[in-house]
């Protein structure tokens, strides 16, 4: 269980963010011999060690307010004409530098190295986090950090789950859903080569979905990590005092947001749902795009699914899944230069070619060509 910064650190925390509105504007070299000398402070290592680096990544470095590199080459160039004839003069080969730049010649002075790392200024957040923002940043750092050395995760989950499951997918990684006796979902995740040997390789993927999961309804993490060269299980769950990220996005794609708002346009006998309940498909879950639903009567309803442009293996994947789903009624609205064959198609669905934008109204009538059987 990781030891997470609460209340009682946000009176160091102060006194570092204070630290810092002092620092901005200096070279990183002077910044970073500041934050050596001990705090001013009271503070547990560990805890302070985190919050700074938190802050200085929260922190970005200014550009050189000139170009630096065009600067030493004036500058070499006097020098190397004062070198040949034997007067080396600074200051007169500084002001000639100045004059081809058209710059002061205090200017030419304090940018010669600007564009080193050292000597970049710091420039900070805006706005400027408070110590209970900090805080919270700070742990989500450090869960994500201990993500970063896992293997593999299992997620008890409960409410938001298909965007949970649609990050998964992005970072190429492998996942089983299986649903839950307390109508939560269980997810495994893990990658490829974890088959075969620990390894912390996808670590980095596995921490992209934390953030995600405090927008669902309740959740409970298990990691296999591998910590300081041994083996140990990181909890994180719901109620820990992580910094929330952006919601994720209600549609995955702008395909899908404009046919929402299309086919709201074109009837007001059917609503649209957005991540209705996953349906089982053989030992896993799928989660539909959208059910459509009669407004006066729900017991009509049907599954639509969207089958867009992806990578030829998440094609097939998918349309594996589909030919799973039990008999319910199912429309598939697909792209027509994914060039899917007859017999890779489930033999119940319903069918919609599409080019570029879904019509609502081919929807509309498959639906009630259907309802009339």
């Amino acid at each position: 269980m990781p030891v997470w910064l609460g209340a009682e650190d946000h009176a160091w925390l102060r006194a570092l963010i204070d630290d810092f509105l002092r620092l901005e504007g200096r070279p990183y070299r002077e910044v970073e011999s500041f934050l050596q000398e001990p705090p001013r402070a009271a503070s547990p290592g560990g805890k302070r060690q985190m919050a700074v680096w938190t802050l200085q990544n929260m922190c970005t470095r200014q550009r050189p307010p000139f170009d630096a590199g065009a600067i030493r080459d004036a500058v070499s160039v006097g020098a190397q004409r004062s070198r040949n004839t034997g007067q080396f003069d600074r200051a007169a080969i500084i002001a000639k530098a100045a004059e081809s730049l058209g710059l002061d010649s205090s200017a030419i002075d304090a940018n010669l190295f600007s564009d080193l790392p050292g000597e970049r200024r710091l420039s900070l957040p805006d706005p400027m986090p408070d110590p209970r923002a900090l805080a919270t940043r700070t742990n989500l750092e450090l869960a994500q950090g201990l993500l970063r050395l896992a293997s593999e995760i299992h997620i008890e989950l409960y409410g938001g789950a298909r965007a949970v499951v649609r990050q998964v997918h992005l970072r190429r990684l492998l996942c089983t859903v299986r649903q839950e006796k307390t109508d939560g979902v269980r997810l495994d995740i893990s990658g490829a080569f974890t088959l075969f040997r620990h390894t912390t390789m996808y670590g980095y993927a596995l921490a992209s979905i934390l953030p995600l999961l405090h927008w669902c309804e309740r959740f409970d993490l298990m990691a296999h990590c591998v910590l300081r060269g041994r083996p140990v299980n990181a909890h994180l769950r719901s109620g820990d005092p992580l910094a929330l990220s952006e919601p994720p996005r209600v549609y995955d794609s702008r395909l899908e947001e404009r046919f929402a708002r299309d086919f709201a346009k074109a009837n007001l006998d059917w609503d649209l749902v957005r991540e209705p309940e996953p349906v089982e498909a053989g030992e896993t879950l799928v989660f539909p795009d959208f059910a459509v639903i009669h407004r006066r009567d729900p017991s009509r309803r049907f599954l639509l699914e969207i089958v867009g442009f992806w990578t030829p293996g998440y094609l097939r994947n998918k349309l594996d899944h589909l030919r799973r789903i039990p008999r319910a009624p199912l429309i598939l609205c697909i792209d027509q230069t994914l060039n899917c064959g007859a017999d890779e198609l489930p033999s119940h669905a319903s069918i919609i070619w599409f080019k570029k934008r879904i019509d609502p109204r081919a929807v509309l009538e498959v639906i009630e060509a259907t309802t009339r059987q």
